[in-house]
Parts: structure tokens; sequence; C-alpha cells
């Protein structure tokens, strides 16, 4: 299976956004949909690639999203590669409370590194696919 530097760029940014993403072994299509169990989930427009996907199921490697422990690693991570200590211990404070996904987002969403929170998480996505492209070619 060869999975292109510019589809797993695709696949990172889709299941960042919460999308199941399924590469297509015969023609390298990435086909993708939102979640089924997510509760606002509605089928009907998404109807044709779930039913392509069935039908062909064998066809089909399933890519999948970061855990929660492993999206909280990413958190960590970026919190640690700062040279700012003391947003460091803002951002390690912050995610060890209850909702740590929560105040960390009130927390980076009016900082100054935003961006490079974007870029970091970004990046993290990327490789995450990239080992499951590894896996799935052994």
């Amino acid at each position: 299976m060869t999975i292109k530097e510019k589809q797993i760029i695709e696949i990172a940014e889709l299941l960042d956004t919460g999308m199941i993403c399924f590469y297509h072994r015969p023609t390298g299509r990435i086909d993708s949909h939102p979640d089924p169990n997510d509760p606002y989930f509605d089928p009907e427009p998404w109807q044709d690639v779930i039913d392509r996907i069935e039908n062909e199921w064998g066809n089909y490697e399933r890519i999948e999203k970061m855990e929660s422990f492993e999206s909280y690693r990413v958190i960590e991570n970026f919190a640690y590669s700062l040279a700012d200590e003391s947003f460091k211990k803002k951002i390690l404070n912050a995610i060890s409370k209850r909702k740590p996904f929560r105040n960390f987002k009130n927390l980076i969403d009016y900082s100054d590194y935003r961006q490079n929170w974007f870029d970091f998480k970004n990046k993290a996505y990327i490789d995450f696919v990239k080992r499951q492209v590894e896996t799935i070619k052994k």
C-alpha cells in the first residue's frame, strides 16, 4: 500500500475534525464520513460513502483517530516543548484538573501560542497517521 504524503496530510486533517477515514487499496482513494456514534450524526448526506465502504469492506483500511490518552499526550508534549516556563506551567496545571481538554482550549485560544499549538498538533497527527500506515504495510 502506497499512501502519498498529500493523502497522509488529508487524512490527518480529516481525523482531527472528527471524521472516520478509510483508504481504498485498489484505487488509493480516501473516503471519510462523520462518526456514526456521534449523537448529532445524520447518515443521510453520507449514505453513499457508507454504502460504498460497507460493500467493499475487504478493500479498505480504516485509519483510526487518536484516543483521548493520545490527544492528552500531544498536549503534554506541546507544553514540554515550550521555552516559556510560565506558560508551560499554566498548561500543565490546567490539564491536571478536571476537564483537561476544555481547560487547555480555554488557555491556548487566548494566548500568543495558539498558532504554535495548531502547528504542533498538525505535525503530531501527521506522524500518528504515518505510524498507522507503516503498520498497515506490514
